[in-house]
C-alpha cells in the first residue's frame, strides 16, 4: 500500500525549535499513570480489517490496565483514502494523537514537520531491531516500527496437489504450474494486480518482480535510473505472466483475494498481513495455506508500517508514554499475539501455538531478514511519483505491446523532465 502524497515545506525554524523543546521536556516514559483522564486517538486503516483489526485493537487495549487514566479511541479510515485523509488532517493542524502509517506516508508526514521525536520514549528500550531504522529522519527518531509485512509466494496446498503440480522456484515453473492448475481445476492459476486503477498497490507488488530481477532504481551516485537491463527483464517477465492465461485479466485484487479465500486460487505473491487475512474467516483453512520464497533470483520486498505521535496532539506526554509501553516486552508480546508472522519493533518470536497452527508463518519470518523496502533509497518521498512513470511504462507493454526497453526509456525521460 502506497499513498499519493505531496512534498510539503519544512516548518519554519521557530516551529522546528518548538518541536525539539517539547521533546526535551518529556519526562520518563514510566509516568504513564498521571491522575488526569486522557483520551488518545489512534488512526490506522487496519482497524477495519476483518478479524485481525479487532485482535490488534484488543492488544492495544491492554495498555488501559497499565494506565487506567488513559482511554484509547480508534480513528478507523479505509486504506484507499487513509493517506490523503492524514495529510489533510495534519495539514490543518488536526488529526489523531497517534497514527500507524505505511512508510511512504510516514516520510511525507515527517517531511512536512508534523511528527514529534520519540527518542525519549524509547531511551529505556535496548532491543529495537533494524525494522526501526527507517523511522530515523535527519538524526531524529520520528516513529517506531509497528509491523513489517514481507512478501512470499503463497499457495493452496490441496489445490496444487490435486492438480499434480510442484511448488515453483522460477518464473517458468510458476507459469507452468499456474496454467496446469487452471486447466485441471478451473481455479485461478495466479492472482495478482495488473491494472492502473490499482496503481498505488500494484506499484508495491511490482517491486517484487523488480527486486527479484536485481533492480535497484538508483545508480552508484543515487540518481534515479529506471531503464536498466534488470528493469527490462522484470517488465518482460511480468508480461509473460500476464500473457500466460493463468491470470484473471480485469479482476481487481479484492475479487481475486475473495477467490483465494474460497479455495479457488492456486498462487499469489502476498505480504504476511494479507496472507493472515486470507485465512481469517474464510473457507480456506490456515493449515492448507503454504508459503515459499518468491520464484526469483534475488530477495523481494516488504511493506513497513511505523507508529508516530502527532505534533498537533494535545496529549504528547501521554502519547509518548503509550509508545514506551508499546516497545516494552509486555507491549510487544501483546502486539505479537495479534500480528501473526509480521516482524515487529523487537525480535519477539512468533508464538509456538501460532506457528503450529499456521505452517506458512515460518517462511515469512525467514524472508523478512533480507527483504527490501518498497521505497527507493534517497527518494522515499518521491517514490510514488517515480513509480507512476514506471507503472505507466509497464501498462504500455501489457496492453499496447510496447517494447519494454523503449517504454522504460520513455519513463526515464519523463522522470528526468518532470522530477
Amino acid at each position: 500500500m502506497m499513498f499519493k502524497c505531496k512534498r510539503r515545506r519544512l516548518l519554519p525554524a521557530a516551529a522546528a525549535f518548538g518541536i525539539l523543546a517539547a521533546a526535551a521536556s518529556f519526562g520518563s516514559p514510566s509516568r504513564a499513570a498521571s491522575a488526569d483522564p486522557v483520551t488518545l486517538v489512534i488512526a490506522n486503516s487496519q482497524w477495519l480489517d476483518a478479524l485481525r483489526g479487532k485482535s490488534l485493537w484488543d492488544a492495544l487495549l491492554k495498555y488501559q490496565k497499565v494506565a487506567p487514566n488513559v482511554t484509547l479511541q480508534q480513528e478507523a479510515i479505509p486504506l484507499p483514502v487513509f493517506g490523503d485523509r492524514m495529510m489533510t488532517e495534519f495539514g490543518a493542524g488536526q488529526g489523531p494523537d497517534i497514527a500507524v502509517m505505511q512508510d511512504a506516508l510516514f516520510y511525507a508526514i515527517a517531511d512536512a514537520g508534523f511528527l514529534v521525536p520519540l527518542d525519549k520514549a524509547v531511551e529505556k528500550t535496548t532491543s529495537l531491531n533494524a525494522t526501526n531504522d527507517g523511522a530515523v529522519v535527519k538524526g531524529r527518531r520520528l516513529g517506531v516500527a509497528w509491523q513489517r509485512a514481507v512478501y512470499a509466494l503463497i499457495y493452496n496446498k490441496p489445490l496444487i496437489e490435486s492438480a499434480g503440480v510442484k511448488v515453483p522456484t522460477d518464473l517458468k515453473e510458476l507459469i507452468a504450474s499456474a496454467k496446469t492448475v487452471a486447466a485441471k481445476t478451473g481455479a485461478i492459476g495466479f492472482a495478482g494486480r495488473h491494472q492502473m486503477n490499482e496503481l498505488a498497490f500494484w506499484a508495491l507488488d511490482f517491486q517484487n518482480w523488480a527486486y527479484g530481477y536485481g533492480v535497484s532504481w538508483v545508480d552508484a551516485n543515487g540518481k534515479v535510473v529506471v531503464n536498466t537491463p534488470e528493469a527490462v527483464a522484470a517488465v518482460t517477465a511480468f508480461k509473460q505472466m500476464y500473457d500466460s492465461g493463468a491470470m484473471p485479466i480485469g479482476d481487481d485484487m479484492a475479487t481475486q483475494r475473495s477467490r483465494f479465500k474460497e479455495k479457488k486460487a492456486a498462487f499469489s505473491m502476498e505480504n504476511s498481513g494479507s496472507a493472515l487475512n486470507i485465512v481469517s474467516g474464510g473457507a480456506l483453512a490456515t493449515a492448507d495455506l503454504m508459503a515459499a520464497p518468491l520464484p526469483f533470483a534475488h530477495p523481494g520486498a516488504h511493506q513497513q508500517l511505523f507508529i508516530s505521535v502527532s505534533r498537533h496532539s494535545k496529549h504528547q506526554q501521554a502519547a509518548m508514554d503509550f509508545i514506551a509501553w508499546l516497545v516494552s516486552a509486555d507491549g510487544q508480546q501483546a502486539l505479537r499475539d495479534a500480528s501473526g508472522p509480521d516482524a515487529l519493533a523487537t525480535d519477539i518470536p512468533v508464538t509456538a501455538a501460532f506457528q503450529a497452527a499456521n505452517p506458512w508463518a515460518e517462511t515469512y519470518a525467514r524472508l523478512a531478514v533480507n527483504s527490501r523496502s518498497v521505497l527507493i533509497p534517497g527518494h522515499e518521498v518521491k517514490t510514488a511519483q517515480i513509480m507512476r512513470f514506471v507503472m505507466e511504462a509497464v501498462e504500455r507493454v501489457l496492453i499496447g505491446g510496447a517494447d519494454p526497453g523503449k517504454s522504460l526509456a520513455e519513463a526515464q525521460r519523463q522522470i528526468n523532465t518532470r522530477l
